[in-house]
């Protein structure tokens, strides 16, 4: 009788909407009519979940805190997105030279390790005024094995020449110009110094066996290759002296592009090239490739390049690490419309692999083509692109635009009308050791593209008759599955996409928009505009096999569309997943052909909140969805073999609050007012009067004109 009442409860609150100072809680009064509370929806393995996939290594911190109070997926989402909006903004570039180290810590360093804190990237203060070039340069080769001066017969030998060519160069700068370069150089000999401790206990050839892996996004999902020397690595990295050094990096690249930009910088023809045994430095004058063919200039194995604002071409690693020798590689460009360029396999344009990669573009319509580990990609490493202004365009093939592996992968654009292209594994990928990814782009109209099609390039997904691909893309984390294979299962890390404002479109197939797989969490975030969401499965709030997935949009007459096999997604949990779309604000549309809006199946959570707005809800014909949870026996009775399936609850919950709504069910030829789901009323599926309602596994809809989610309304 308790449930009924609360029912009719619910009914008389739609009928007759409380005041508004005081909204009712709608998720809490709609799992009251169920009876259950916040706190069952969730899970908690435990040890004697037998045939669960227990033990599972490199677990982000905050994965199993996530998997047992999954609302709390829009704080953790918000919190990364605040970040964004805070230190991305143009105001806070323009007065703030710490912008990319907060960037790095809070979208990356603090999502995959505890104990730092962003109270200072602790850059060392210059200590020699006197020929400070010199003598930074003197410690950088004193710190790769090789002395700065040889004596012999008692007397200074002329090898190597490298301190006559830095005294000729500091002479033509100005005494500023020459500290802020010295500066630079000094802090790349501390960066270099924390990133050798990070792998001080690691075997050598360990390392260039992992350093030379471009594999990993073809062949890890299904755990089909093992390799072992990456389980050797991760036992004996550093990872605290690794992200220091990549703290410290993020630090240093902005610092010295600000200072150089306010207070001084070289000869516009003037240029300077120097090899160290960590790399090559490069300081390149506004117009000192003009000479050159097609103004281009191959950056690779370079510790440092300073470009003070050549319209080029760079070709090469750009800001990231070419070999072993070349640990840390930062590149710093001013200004121009470049073109940055990679046709070979190294990493390039912000990858960090076993090191740290970065590449910052202060302004300029720049045009960045990569193929794998590119465009702000880490394996054991942390590598980011920076761009801080312009309309841009970015176009790579696998691991790229904000992908990690057992690393931090970070591809962060301030402003302008930007364009993403890649084929998977990227745009905010978190792959397998707990990898970081996040893509993040402040403003402008953005296209975000992850080639759908497997007959352009071929990752073809069996979900979509191998004609759509998998992409893991746009907000994806995903592990290594290796239940079915060797055992050696791996988490996967976090994966995000972040657009605070602006009418973007997202185009992708499957795996994509806010999706988990194997202990992973992918998360879509995107804030003001109209925008426009076009994949096919597994995608917009979604995932399986033990995850949490998520999108959020807070503004914006936004249309969530559903193409080819059309399924899985806007609120589709399989398999141990919570998956949640939450879109506040707007007209928005919503369409899918099947099991999709807040659909549970096989114990998981499944939610889609729409807040505001007269929205349209489109689901095919004949096909669970709007509010459901899906029913096996062996929730109520356990299997003899895997009873864990009884020990805990699943949910789908649909709920929209506001506006006047219209529930489409269609096919190929007819399309009618949806059964079930109708403007201004509550329904439960399974329903009471169902042979299967209850063993813990409840559907449940609401459409209503007034009231709230708490845990939506504290960032207000």
């Amino acid at each position: 009788m308790r449930r009924l009442s609360l029912i009719f409860t619910l009914i008389a609150t739609i009928s007759c909407p409380i005041a508004a100072e005081t909204p009712p809680d709608i998720l809490r009064l709609a799992l009251d009519t169920v009876g259950i509370s916040i706190e069952d929806i969730g899970f908690r393995p435990q040890g004697y979940w037998n045939r669960f996939p227990l033990d599972i290594p490199y677990k982000l911190t905050s994965f199993d805190a996530l998997f047992a109070e999954p609302l709390k997926l829009y704080d953790y989402s918000k919190t990364m997105a605040n970040a964004a909006e805070r230190f991305l903004e143009p105001k806070c570039l323009d007065t703030s030279s710490t912008s990319l180290y907060h960037l790095t810590y809070n979208l990356g360093v603090d999502r995959r390790l505890g104990g730092f804190r962003n109270y200072s990237a602790n850059l060392i203060p210059l200590r020699d005024t006197v020929n400070p070039l010199e003598k930074a340069l003197d410690a950088l080769f004193l710190l790769g094995g090789q002395q700065p001066t040889y004596y012999a017969f008692g007397n200074k030998s002329e090898w190597p020449d490298y301190q006559a060519k830095v005294k000729e160069f500091a002479s033509k700068l100005s005494p500023l110009s020459e500290r802020i370069l010295a500066y630079a150089l000094q802090n790349l000999a501390d960066i270099i110094y924390w990133r050798h401790l990070a792998f001080r206990n690691c075997d050598p050839a360990t390392m260039q066996k992992v350093f030379d892996n471009r594999d990993l996004p073809s062949n890890q999902s299904d755990g089909t290759v093992y390799y072992p020397e990456i389980d050797d690595l991760a036992r004996d990295v550093d990872w605290p002296s690794l992200h220091y050094a990549a703290l410290k990096s993020a630090a240093l690249v902005e610092i010295i592009a600000d200072s150089l930009i306010a207070f001084g910088g070289v000869p516009v023809n003037l240029s300077f090239e120097l090899m160290t045994p960590c790399g090559k430095i490069a300081f390149l004058g506004a117009e000192c490739l003009k000479g050159k063919k097609e103004k281009i200039y191959n950056a690779v194995n370079t510790l440092i390049v300073v470009d003070f604002g050549n319209s080029a071409k760079f070709s090469g690693a750009c800001g990231a690490t070419s070999k072993l020798s070349n640990p840390v590689s930062l590149f710093i460009d001013l200004g121009g419309d470049d073109i940055y360029e990679s046709n070979s396999e190294n990493p390039s344009m912000g990858a960090g692999v076993l090191g740290v990669g970065v590449l910052l573009d202060v302004a300029g319509n720049d045009r960045y083509y990569g193929k794998d580990f590119s465009q702000g990609a880490g394996l054991f490493g942390v590598g980011i692109l920076g761009d801080l202004n312009g309309d841009d365009q970015y176009s790579a093939e696998l691991a790229a635009q904000g992908c990690g592996y057992f690393g931090i992968g970070l591809c962060l654009d301030a402003s302008g009308k930007d364009q993403y292209y890649l084929y998977g594994d990227g745009q905010g990928f978190g792959g397998v050791g707990g990898g970081v990814g996040v893509l993040a782009d402040y403003s402008g109209d953005d296209k975000y593209t992850a080639e759908p099609y497997s007959k352009v390039f071929n990752r073809g997904d069996y979900h979509s008759n191998m004609v759509i691909n998998g992409n893991g893309a746009q907000g994806a984390g995903f592990g290594r599955r290796g239940d079915g294979t060797d055992g050696h299962a791996w988490a996967g890390g976090l994966g995000a996409i972040i657009d605070i404002s602006g009418n973007d479109h997202y185009l992708s197939g499957n795996w994509t928009l806010g999706c988990g797989y194997w202990f992973a969490t992918g998360i879509a975030f995107d804030g003001a505009g109209d925008d426009i969401y076009e994949s096919c499965y597994f995608t917009q709030g979604s995932g399986a096999h033990y995850c949490n997935g998520i999108l959020i949009d807070e503004g914006g007459n936004d249309r969530h569309e559903l193409y080819e096999t059309a399924g899985a997604a806007l609120g589709f949990g399989w398999d141990y997943t919570n998956a949640f779309l939450i879109n506040i604000g707007g007209d928005d549309s919503y369409k899918a052909k099947m099991i999709s809006m807040g659909l549970a199946q096989i114990r998981s959570n499944g939610f889609l909140f729409d807040i505001g707005g007269d929205d349209t809800y489109a689901l095919g014909q004949g096909t669970p969805g709007l509010g459901e949870a899906t029913y096996r026996d062996d929730y109520r009775k356990p299997s003899k073999l895997t009873p864990y399936y009884t020990y805990c609850n699943s949910l789908g919950c649909f709920i929209d609050i506001g506006g006047i709504d219209r529930y489409i069910s269609y096919s190929d030829s007819t399309s009618a007012p949806h059964s079930r789901a109708i403007d201004n009323q509550i329904w439960l599926a399974p329903a009471p009067s169902d042979s299967s309602y209850g063993a813990g596994n409840f559907g449940i809809g609401i459409d209503i004109d007034s009231g709230k989610i708490s845990e939506l309304e504290k960032w207000k």
